[in-house]
């Protein structure tokens, strides 16, 4: 892989960065009202004109919303992880971060690995059984599936497992120690409180898996090296599996950026619907209390790691066709 387009690649990743940085400084910017009395008001408590004056300093507002050196202090701030105090429990947002992002990063990781372990092995499937009726009763699935959006598929998990039938909690919460001490007692309380999250996002991850699977496996197999190797003889399993796959999966990792942030935003409402303290639920807290700190660093870092899931991705694509320039 040629050094200056991996040097190219790091400095389009650091560019993203600084403009969603400055993006997300002018949307919170262009919001009614001012952050410092929305709090107070939230807080429902009377403030002196001092209090206020240094709240307003703390948020980065003294001189105006859109004062430069203000906007030069949150820059430098947010690019160090130096978000502030939470509003309500009196912690730094980076504390409050590092406490909801290991659920965040078990619920989105976990999800977006078995989507695909279960999504392309099936579109390599439904391929095999072109023409057939099965290959129609797996597309119509993942089309029908693949349409429903995230909340709604919850949503209506939700409903069924816990609120009819009870048979998942209600809040999908458990220490993360359970996680780092591994023990089966440990295990179970995990998979029971993640079981319902987890599904929604594999169910809907995976559909669409099998169909981006599948359309790029019936433009390989129309090739030429796949004809070649029907006429050695070579067995219709290893040409589906070993050639026709493989070569497939170059045209599937450029859908896989797509895929991550598609998975991203349904793992945000997910968390919501089934109160997983991971980033998403602690960002939608943070909006309802006007807790700008909170909800800017949130928001950051979700954006953080979907940019660099990305950037890893484009690494992935030109390693699996060196043809492919970054």
């Amino acid at each position: 892989m040629n050094l200056y387009l991996v040097l190219r690649k790091i400095v389009q990743t650091v560019a993203l960065v600084l403009l969603m940085a400055v993006i997300l400084f002018v949307i919170f910017r262009l919001m009614p009202g001012n952050p410092a009395q929305l709090f107070i008001i939230s807080a429902r408590h009377q403030a002196t004109a001092a209090q206020l004056d240094a709240l307003e300093r703390q948020l980065g507002l003294s001189g105006g919303k859109w004062n430069f050196s203000n906007f030069l202090t949150y820059m430098a701030d947010i690019l160090t992880f130096k978000f502030g105090y939470d509003y309500y429990s009196g912690r730094s947002v980076w504390s409050e971060i590092l406490t909801a992002l290991p659920f965040t990063l078990l619920l989105l990781g976990t999800a977006t690995v078995a989507s695909y372990i279960f999504g392309l092995p099936l579109g390599v499937v439904t391929t095999w059984f072109r023409g057939k009726k099965t290959e129609g009763v797996l597309v119509t699935s993942g089309l029908v599936l693949n349409s429903i959006p995230y909340f709604i598929f919850a949503i209506l998990l939700f409903l069924y497992f816990v609120v009819e039938f009870r048979l998942d909690p209600v809040v999908s919460s458990f220490p993360i120690s359970d996680v780092t001490t591994p023990s089966w007692a440990n295990f179970v309380t995990v998979v029971q409180a993640l079981a319902l999250p987890m599904a929604t996002l594999v169910v809907i991850g995976a559909a669409g898996n099998l169909l981006v699977m599948r359309a790029a496996m019936v433009s390989v197999l129309g090739q030429d090296f796949i004809l070649t190797a029907r006429a050695k003889g070579v067995s219709e399993g290893s040409i589906m599996f070993r050639h026709a796959a493989r070569n497939a999966m170059i045209p599937v990792s450029t859908q896989m950026a797509l895929n991550f942030a598609l998975i991203v935003s349904g793992a945000i409402i997910t968390e919501i619907i089934f109160s997983v303290p991971g980033l998403g639920n602690l960002t939608y807290q943070a909006v309802l209390q006007l807790d700008y700190p909170l909800a800017e660093g949130a928001f950051f870092i979700i954006s953080l790691v979907t940019i660099f899931a990305y950037a890893g991705i484009d690494f992935i694509h030109a390693w699996l066709d060196p043809r492919i320039q970054l």
